[in-house]
């Protein structure tokens, strides 16, 4: 999945790829006293766009 948009705050890293079937996932890994977690979600078109304009608030 090529990667669309990634922001890194130690230990925090968010990133945003586009699925193959068009669907974006998002990624949230976090980096802390030697364990690794990482969340992804598969986001539809609307719920992409809901994410979108909350940001834009």
């Amino acid at each position: 999945m090529p990667e669309a948009f990634e922001i890194s705050h130690d230990p925090k890293t968010l990133e945003l790829e586009e699925a193959d079937d068009g669907r974006a996932r998002l990624v949230l890994t976090l980096s802390k006293l030697g364990q690794v977690t990482k969340l992804d979600f598969f986001l539809d078109a609307d719920e992409a766009q809901a994410l979108a304009t909350a940001l834009t608030r």
